[in-house]
């Protein structure tokens, strides 16, 4: 098992986190407490705080990673070519998202059947120090952290280097992939080019539409996207869930075709069944008010999730109908606002954050999956939606469209208003009038969700390190 410190031992008393606890995350050690600047508030300019921390950082650690450099060449020449052992690093681990819960589920299967595995990130600022949950991931202590521009409850962060020395001499890796294109990852991408890493990354995030849909000023939309070109040509090759955004790395980012691998997502989907249907968990969120036609989003609620669309729409195909319900499971920076819409609207239920047989009892007592995100990679939410038997609505741009492929598992629409009303009324009319018809549709999602299985995706993914660290060591 992984520790972060044999010299710290958890206390009854000790107050690891002030946020409410989190669905499957428990601390099996700490790291000591550290120096870390004051956590900032969110900040166009505040952000040119960042780069002088990054450089140096990696500056006062120079010494420290090339003697790293020449002990993992002389351990790595005394280990097996076929045995990678890599780290996923992700700066908004310790939050709740895609990217954290996919990767919390990816790892420990991966270890689980004998892939060498590791899972880093930040602790989160509620955090007095860095810790370890589940004995495998690391959330690193911060240096310093900022709130991130238009994205409240969310993190720009620079772990300390110190610790990952330390932990990369005690757990040496051949390959680390970068999951998110922030600020930690553009330090832990330096300090690995230094010590002799080979790195690559995973394009989870489509960070030029994030910073368009939440971010005002137009500098910055252009300052993103050319630090998304130069991290992204650092840490080549890119990997892609889907062709669409395979084509905008290349298109936009500029990554050359022959440095982009489309890699297929698994999920736990043992946790998601069509026999879960029926067993009264929407009843509990309801408020009693339970109607013939269910509607949910399952998610992060925040509006790069195009959720102010799918309330406009909603409230249009809701003020026709009282037999429809829609019910919002998540947590995120908008749903205050969200209430505040459908103030009094007694078709609109609001289940909070969940998980477990709960999670996937909302799924599965879903008629329908509505999920109008134009900005998402691939769509975890929609392949669980899918493994419960629930038919999805998508848009048609990114990645959640491959996982419905057609008609047959959802619906694929543009975002376009009356679009997605008349596929509303459709879908309504489809579970009320055409049981046989929908009951085929259920049947149809789950057998499309069976091809992200964890065996399939993570068989693919290690016979692609190999191939990686093979080529980048001339083993």
């Amino acid at each position: 098992m992984t520790t972060a410190s044999n010299s710290t031992k958890l206390k009854p008393t000790d107050a690891l986190d002030t946020r409410p606890s989190i669905f499957g995350r428990n601390v099996t050690s700490t790291f000591k407490k550290m120096f870390s600047f004051r956590h900032q508030p969110p900040g166009n300019i505040r952000t040119c705080m960042i780069p002088p921390v990054v450089f140096g950082t990696l500056i006062l650690n120079l010494p420290k990673l090339l003697k790293l450099r020449f002990y993992l060449k002389k351990e790595r020449r005394e280990h097996s070519a076929d045995d990678v052992r890599i780290l996923f690093y992700s700066d908004n681990l310790d939050e709740t998202n895609g990217i954290a819960n996919n990767l919390r589920n990816v790892i420990p299967y991966m270890r689980a059947h004998g892939m060498k595995a590791f899972l880093a990130g930040n602790a989160f600022n509620t955090r007095p120090c860095g810790v370890v949950e589940n004995g495998y991931c690391l959330l690193l202590p911060r240096m310093f952290s900022m709130e991130q521009l238009g994205y409240a409850n969310s993190e720009l962060a620079i772990p300390r280097i110190g610790p990952v020395l330390r932990l990369l001499k005690r757990y040496p890796v051949d390959l680390i992939e970068f999951e998110t294109p922030s600020p930690g990852a553009w330090l832990v991408c330096f300090c690995a080019k230094v010590a002799g890493i080979k790195v690559f990354s995973h394009y989870r995030t489509d960070v030029p539409t994030y910073a368009k849909t939440l971010v005002k000023a137009k500098w910055m939309h252009r300052y993103v996207l050319w630090l998304m070109q130069v991290f992204y040509g650092m840490a080549k090759p890119v990997v892609s869930p889907c062709k669409d955004y395979a084509d905008i790395l290349t298109s936009q980012l500029k990554i050359p075709a022959n440095q982009v691998q489309i890699l297929p997502r698994g999920l736990p989907l043992e946790r998601f069944s069509p026999d879960l249907r029926g067993k009264g968990t929407w009843e509990k969120y309801s408020e009693g008010n339970t109607r013939k036609v269910r509607f949910s989003f399952i998610g992060r609620i925040s509006k790069e999730k195009n959720l102010e669309f799918l309330n406009r729409v909603w409230k249009k195909f809701a003020v026709k109908h009282d037999d429809v319900e829609l019910m919002y499971v998540g947590y995120g920076w908008y749903l205050e606002e969200i209430k505040k819409f459908y103030e009094g609207a007694s078709s609109v239920h609001f289940a909070g954050e969940q998980g477990g047989e709960t999670l996937a009892g909302l799924y599965a007592d879903s008629d329908f999956f509505l999920f109008p995100s134009t900005t998402d990679t691939f769509g975890n939410v929609v392949v669980e939606a899918m493994a419960t038997g629930t038919p999805a609505l998508v848009s048609n741009y990114g990645g959640p469209h491959d996982i419905v492929k057609d008609d047959a598992a959802g619906r694929i629409l543009p975002i376009d208003e009356d679009a997605w009303l008349n596929a509303l009324e459709d879908c309504r009319k489809l579970f009320l009038e055409q049981p046989e018809t929908y009951a085929k549709m259920r049947e149809i999602a789950h057998e499309r969700s069976l091809k992200y299985t964890m065996e399939s995706s993570t068989k693919a993914q290690f016979e692609y390190f190999r191939k990686l660290k093979k080529e980048a060591y001339g083993l």
